[in-house]
Parts: structure tokens; C-alpha cells; sequence
């Protein structure tokens, strides 16, 4: 019990075998009582009460002298019930007197159990010094014993539950999906072990509190007393004190597992992420390899088209790709703003994830438009090469014999005319617009197909013009038909150079019939010299595109060979592509193309300036393929000897 200070009462019981205790097994003793009660309310100091009512005086003085030798803790008072045989009273004066003088703690000698009431409220004093708490030490020692089982055992536990918290917490996180998958289940496991080994500590604790608690009193026992004596004893407070205790090691051990299970959970996450973001890196990477891989453009609209076609397929393959990068980047974004541990490591993904989205979609986008683009140039070439077609069938339609009249002449001019308008609807001659929606894919492949596409127009145009300017003459004039016809040979056969060079379109010559001979009548003036001189002017036309036509060969034929010979033969002379030379080439540039470069001096150096030369006087084109005989002769023999046989 407790006085009503709040002291912890502390009962020496009158039995003569507390004399014969040893000082060890007495201070044994004194060490446990001491502990029982709770440390604050042993901080505050004891009261003790000897009782030697039916022993003697000196057996009083050995207690006094035993708690005086040794005592660990503070004594406020001890109250001492003396003895009560007739000897012992004779005695008790100077005894009583002695005491008092010898020990520095204070001593309250009672005659009577009403004297010791006095100080000490009965409802904290056992039965047998007129208390109201029953006592049987058999019962108490077996509750004290259970008592220290259970805190034996919850000392175990919390020294458990401190090394494997501590060993959770220096876990080191797994770096892949499987393995935190299975230190989650595993720690988990463990968790849940403690969890059922601390309800079943706690159910114990609990059952343990129902044995040691007393039962209340019959409200017809209830005495002014009753209050104080119904306050819970010690062990009732040590097994409540322990079951807090556990409660509170459970919620420790809970708050800390629902710290350590969301970091594992974290940790699950940012492995997942990782995972998906490696082969989702490794897809992206993929497709823009394949999309960079993509370079052919085709050589038709049709050809153009099927590339679109596999593009978009490609596109749609590569679509789901695209949809889980911006799935697990919106993810990445979630676990930020959750505040998981790992920022600095999603964040970068984030962004990466973005960026290969934001780059294949440019790519694809300027893949898209560049074939978009030069599907409109092929479809303009395609158009180009049907018009310089019909220009060609257009001007052999036009007879000289069928539009030597004015009416039919003047229907010609208007037929050209419109033709000649119908030529910017591919829009190939404007160099601005050209080389704004175009200047992505000119290259070594598509310029010469180009510069041969607007030669063929510009040749179709010359015809055209040249032959407005003859209708024009016949339209403008006053003609009076003679009977004088003059045979007029067939008209000039253009020859194979000349044709591979201006037509892109094998079909526009190959489906022509050759041009038949006819007869132009010629319409003389009265003065009598008009007839003859439009003949002479027709004639001088006819030699001028002729020459025009050789020279642009020759033209054609320099440029050649100078793309073969800075193309190709400098290129096997490159030691940086050595390695894409055939072994048996290597180093054999000259066996492989011969005099080439010989050929190439000559033709631009020499010949092609000698053609020039005769522009205006085609008669002396003769005499130059004479003067040069020689120069072929030694030229072409050399490069003709490298030929297989």
C-alpha cells in the first residue's frame, strides 16, 4: 500500500526467521522489495513497519540494525509495534528510548494497531495489521513470479524486436524487380511473426492482469475506507505498466514496419520504372535507328507512295511504344509528387523519356514531310516529262505544208500558245520556290535528273518558240500561191546521245513514228525573194538546234566524267575508304579507269571549247572532229585497250 503522502509501505512481518538472514540474502532481499514498486514512487522515499509484537526487544534492535547497515533506497519513517508481553513492556521505556537515540531515521514506536491506523489509512495495510487488503504470501509470491515471467519475456521481445529493426533498417536495397519483390515477402514475413508473438504477449499480459487484479467489493463491504482500499496494488500496476509498455513497443514497431514496408514499396516502384524505362529506352533507340535507316526515296511517284505506305505502318508499330513512354514518364511524374526517396534518379528518366518521344517524333515528322515533298517533285517531273511528250508530238503535227496558210498558221500559233501556258502547272521554273521546297534531297543522285528534266523543258520551249516565230512570219505576211514546189528533205532525226540526254522518258521518243518525207510549197512574194529567204532562215534554224544539241552533249559528257572521276577513282585513293574497296581493287585505280582523266582534259579542256568555237558557224563542226582525229585516235585506242575483249 501507500500512506497518504503516496510512500510505499513496506512490512517487516512479525517471524523470528527474518533475524537468522544472512547480510547477503538480506540485501538480496531488500534490492527486490525496493524494485517492486514503480521507480518514481520509489524516487519518493519508503515507509516501513516492523512488527514484533510477539517477539522481543532485541530482536527490534537487529531489524533497526539490519535496515540501518543497509537500505537502498530513502526511509522516511519506520514504525515499529512493540512488543506486547509483560517482560517486554517492563522493558519498552528504555528501550523504547534507546532506539530513538541510536539510528538517524526517524522511529514511530506504537503500542497498538489503532496507534499505527493513526498514520497509516487500514485500506493500505494488509489483514494482519488491521488492514483491509487480504494477503497470502503463497498466492502473492506465485503472482509475483508470474509477474516477472512476463517481464522477462517482454524484455526478450523488445531486445528481438530492437535487432530486427535495426537489421531491416541496414538492408540494403535490391537493384532489380525480383529481388525486392522477395526481401518484401521475406521482411514481411518477419513482421508478421512479431505481430502475432506481441498479440499473443499482450493476451497473456491481459490474462495475467485478471489473476493479479483483486475483486471488487460487495457494495454492503463498502467502509470510509472503501476508496483507499480498492486503489490497485503492485502488481496489478506492474502488469498494467508492462501491458503499456507492450503497447508501446507495438506502436514503435508498427510505426517503424509502415515506414520500412513504404520504403521497400518505394523501392518496388522505382525498380519497376527503371526496368520498363530500360526497354523502353532500348524500343526508342530501336525505332529511331530504323527511322534514321530510312533514307530511300524512290525514283517514282508509285515507288514514293509505297515508302509513305511502309512509313505509316511503321508509324502505327511504333505508336504503342510512344504511348508507354508517356505512360511511364506521367508515372515518374506521379512518384515525385507522391515524395518518393528516389527524386534524383527519376526526375533524369523523366526527362530522357520525353526527349526520345519529342526527337522520334520530329524525325518522323520530317521523314514524313520530306517524302510528302519529293512525292510533289516526282509528280512534277512526271507532269514535266508529259508535257516536253506532247510538246514533241504537238510540233511533229505541225507540218510546214498544213500551216504554210494564214488560218492554219494562226490555229498553230494559238495551240502553242496555250501549250507553252500550260507549263507552270509543275512549276519548275521558279528557282525561288524550287529551291525552298526542294533543297533537302538535291543530291548527286537527283541533279542530274533534274538538270535533265529542265533542259528538256527549256529545249521543248526553244522548239516552241522557234516555231511561233515561223508561224508568226507566215500569219504576218501577204501571200500569193505560185506553182513553184520545192522538195524539202525530211525533216532533222535527233540521235540517241541526243535523245538519252533530253528526254527522261524513254516512252516520249521511242512510241514516235519516224517523221515521213514531205514537201513544203513555198509561197513567193511578186517581188520574188520572200519564199527563198524564209527557206534560208527555216534552214538556219534547223542547223542552230542541231548545234546547240552537240554542244550540250559534249557538256553533258565532261560532266560525267568528272563525277566518275571525283566519285569514284579519288574515292579508292581515300584512306578513309579503304575499307569499303574490295581487297583485289585496292590501289588499282589506274588499271580500273585508264586514261580517264587523259579523256577528261581533253573534252573540257580542248574539244568542247572547239565546239563552241562553231556555234554560229556549225559548217566548220567538220573540221574540227578532222583537226582532233588524231587526239581520238590515241585517246580512245588507250582506253579502249583497258576494255574486257
Amino acid at each position: 500500500g501507500r500512506t497518504c503522502e503516496g510512500y510505499p509501505v513496506l512490512t517487516f512481518p512479525d517471524s523470528g526467521a527474518f533475524c537468522s538472514l544472512s547480510d547477503e540474502d538480506y540485501r538480496k532481499l531488500m534490492q527486490y522489495l525496493t524494485s517492486v514498486p514503480l521507480a518514481q514512487d520509489a524516487e519518493l522515499g519508503f515507509v516501513l513497519v516492523v512488527d514484533r509484537r510477539k517477539d522481543k526487544w532485541n530482536s527490534v534492535k537487529t531489524v533497526l540494525l539490519k535496515i540501518s547497515g543497509y537500505f537502498p533506497g530513502l526511509i522516511q519513517v519506520v514504525f515499529v509495534l512493540k512488543p506486547v508481553g509483560f517482560l517486554q513492556k517492563a522493558l519498552s521505556e528504555v528501550s523504547n528510548k534507546l532506539c530513538k537515540e541510536e539510528f538517524k531515521f526517524r522511529i514511530v514506536m506504537c503500542n497498538t494497531l489503532e496507534e499505527l491506523h493513526e498514520y497509516i489509512d487500514p485500506g493500505q495495510l494488509t489483514e494482519d495489521l488491521g488492514g483491509l487488503i487480504p494477503y497470502d504470501h503463497d498466492r502473492w509470491m506465485e503472482q509475483r513470479m508470474a509477474v516477472e515471467m512476463f517481464t522477462g519475456s517482454l524484455k526478450e521481445m523488445t531486445e528481438s524486436i530492437r535487432e530486427i529493426t535495426q537489421r531491416l533498417r541496414d538492408t540494403e536495397l535490391p537493384n532489380d524487380v525480383a529481388s525486392t519483390v522477395a526481401l518484401l515477402r521475406d521482411q514481411g514475413g518477419q513482421y508478421q511473426e512479431l505481430k502475432d508473438d506481441l498479440l499473443n504477449a499482450s493476451q497473456h499480459g491481459h490474462q495475467l492482469l485478471r489473476c493479479v487484479r483483486p475483486p471488487s467489493p460487495a457494495p454492503q463491504d463498502h467502509t470510509v475506507h472503501s476508496p483507499r482500499a480498492s486503489q490497485r496494488l503492485i502488481n496489478v500496476c506492474a502488469v498494467e505498466r508492462l501491458l503499456q509498455q507492450l503497447n508501446s513497443t507495438e506502436d514503435g514497431f508498427d510505426a517503424f514496419w509502415s515506414a520500412h514496408q513504404k520504403r521497400l514499396n518505394q523501392c518496388l516502384e522505382l525498380r519497376k520504372f527503371e526496368q520498363e524505362f530500360r526497354e523502353l529506352q532500348a524500343n526508342m533507340a530501336a525505332n529511331l535507328r530504323d527511322l534514321s535507316a530510312m533514307q530511300s526515296m524512290g525514283d517514282s511517284v508509285a515507288q514514293v507512295d509505297t515508302l509513305l505506305q511502309e512509313l505509316h505502318e511503321f508509324q502505327s508499330l511504333s505508336e504503342e511504344d510512344t504511348e508507354k513512354a508517356e505512360q511511364l514518364r506521367q508515372a515518374g511524374r506521379e512518384l515525385i509528387v507522391g515524395g518518393h526517396y528516389a527524386v534524383d534518379s527519376i526526375e533524369p528518366k523523366c526527362v530522357e523519356l520525353e526527349r526520345m518521344c519529342a526527337d522520334f517524333q520530329e524525325q518522323l515528322r520530317q521523314r514524313l514531310d520530306v517524302l510528302h515533298r519529293f512525292r510533289d517533285l516526282q509528280h512534277r517531273i512526271d507532269k514535266a516529262n508529259k508535257w516536253c511528250s506532247q510538246g514533241v508530238d504537238l510540233l511533229a503535227s505541225l507540218d510546214m505544208e498544213r500551216c504554210s496558210s494564214q488560218e492554219f498558221a494562226r490555229s498553230a500559233l494559238q495551240e502553242l500558245d496555250a501549250f507553252l501556258s500550260s507549263s507552270s502547272e509543275f512549276r519548275l521554273d521558279d528557282p525561288r520556290e524550287f529551291h525552298r521546297f526542294f533543297k533537302d534531297f538535291i543530291n548527286s543522285d537527283t541533279k542530274p535528273l533534274l538538270q535533265q528534266v529542265l533542259k528538256r523543258i527549256d529545249d521543248v520551249k526553244l522548239m516552241c518558240q522557234n516555231k511561233q516565230g515561223s508561224l508568226r512570219k507566215v500569219v504576218s505576211r501577204q501571200v500569193r500561191p505560185v506553182q513553184a514546189v520545192a522538195p524539202e528533205p525530211s525533216p532533222l532525226q535527233y540521235n540517241s546521245s541526243a535523245v538519252s540526254a533530253f528526254d527522261a522518258d524513254p516512252r516520249s521518243f521511242a512510241s514516235k513514228k519516224p517523221a515521213s518525207k514531205h514537201v513544203e510549197v513555198c509561197f513567193a512574194q511578186s517581188g520574188g525573194g520572200d519564199s527563198g529567204l524564209q527557206s534560208l532562215e527555216m534552214i538556219q534554224d534547223k542547223k542552230g538546234h542541231v548545234m546547240m544539241e552537240l554542244i550540250e552533249t559534249e557538256k553533258t559528257y565532261v560532266h560525267e566524267l568528272y563525277s566518275i572521276i571525283q566519285g569514284y577513282k579519288k574515292e579508292m585513293l581515300n584512306p578513309e575508304m579503304k575499307e569499303l574497296v574490295p581487297h583485289s581493287l585496292y590501289g588499282k585505280a589506274d588499271i580500273l579507269f585508264g586514261n580517264m582523266d587523259g579523256l577528261y582534259q581533253f573534252h573540257n579542256d580542248v574539244f568542247l571549247e572547239d565546239l563552241q568555237n562553231c556555234r554560229s558557224t556549225p559548217e566548220l563542226v567538220g573540221a574540227c572532229f578532222v583537226q582532233r582525229k588524231e587526239s581520238f585516235h590515241k585517246l580512245y585506242s588507250a582506253y579502249c585497250m583497258n576494255k574486257p575483249k
